[in-house]
This record gives C-alpha cells, structure tokens and sequence, in this order.
C-alpha cells in the first residue's frame, strides 16, 4: 500500500464521513484510498476522481455512471459499491476495502499461474461477468490489474470506472473506452472496417 503524506485527501473527512487514511492506488481518472467509514465504523476503499476533471462534465458523468453501474451488481465476484457523492467539487465512490493483491502482482511475483490458480480465477471473473451483462453493464475494461485477490481467498473484478450499459451507442465516433493493450484490434483508433467474419473464397 502507498502512503502519500504530501498528498492533500490523506486525513480529509469526506462528506463528514468518510476519514481518509492512506494511498492505495492512483489511475488515470481517480485514486482509490484507504479509509473509514466513522458512521458504520468500517473500513472502505474510496475513490477520488482527480481534480483536473472534475470541470468535465463528460468526465463526471463518466465517473458517476461508474456507481449507478457497479452498485446494481450484487454478487460474490465483484467489488461492491456502498456510496457514491460530491464534496468540496470532488466526486468520489465508495467501495468495499479488499485487503489483498491483484492478478497482476501475482503474475509480476510468479511469472506464470498454476492449473488450479488458473482454473479459479477463470471461474470467478467470468461468474462475475456473466452477472454483469446480466444486469446489462460491459466492464469495457478488464485486465489483470482489475482482477483483486483478497487475502481470504475472494476474487473479485474491480474498477468498473469504465463500465457503461451494454444498450448504450457504440457507434463510430463515440469516445473510445479502456486500457490500449486489453482493446480488441477491431476497438483500436487504427483499425480499418472489415467483415465480423472473413468467408472462405469460393473454389477453396
């Protein structure tokens, strides 16, 4: 865990509520703190959109679509969201705390994962997809580093800061979400049109 004490939000009372105690992790909309919950004395895990774009209202609405998403899911293998507001102009999300590393810690320690590590992980983050196109939410950005392995044993996807529902436009020209090296090539600013699916020429 990173601990910023330069940083202004370390020992900020959000909303009188919310006491921030340290620096989990910085993204490229928001960082996620450590912090308490003083009315039902719980650690949580609170999300900061960065200051820069709190003036952006695409962004805000971005960031506040982020809650309205995640907290229609209620399942096992995804992060819970408690809470969702603005105070002094900084929008901030309220998470369940997770105590543990990301998918992408392991693989950095361990270069590879075992057969069952595989297998459980696998099961957990497509049981928690599953339950999200159910509610009709795309997470638009998953990769390892959303991928959380708590301490007890959990697995849970996180970070659904990009998540927009599934009937939204997709259209060509609607602004292009996610992290460039998970997009498929067919997302890719540089891709060309071309067919779903290539057909066999005739005579082959």
């Amino acid at each position: 865990m990173s601990v910023n004490t330069s940083d202004p939000v370390i020992g900020r009372l959000i909303d009188g509520r919310y006491q921030v105690r340290s620096r989990i992790a910085r993204g490229g909309m928001a960082t996620v703190y450590l912090a308490t919950d003083l009315r039902l004395e719980r650690r949580v895990a609170v999300k900061v959109m960065h200051g820069h774009l709190a003036d952006d209202s695409q962004f805000t609405q971005r960031f506040i679509q982020e809650a309205r998403s995640a907290a229609r899911l209620a399942h096992p293998n995804v992060v819970n969201v408690f809470d969702q507001g603005q105070d002094d102009e900084s929008a901030y999300l309220v998470m369940e705390y997770l105590p543990g590393i990301t998918l992408r810690d392991l693989l950095r320690e361990y270069g590879s994962l075992t057969p069952q590590q595989t297998i459980d992980i696998a099961e957990a983050v497509l049981s928690g997809l599953a339950a999200a196109h159910k509610a009709g939410i795309v997470h638009r950005d998953l990769k390892p580093e959303n991928v959380l392995l708590a301490d007890d044993g959990r697995i849970k996807i996180g970070d659904f800061g990009l998540a927009r529902a599934a009937s939204a436009n997709t259209a060509t020209g609607a602004a292009l979400l996610g992290t460039i090296a998970y997009l498929s090539p067919s997302s890719s600013p540089a891709a060309s049109p071309t067919p779903a699916a290539t057909s066999t020429p005739s005579g082959s």
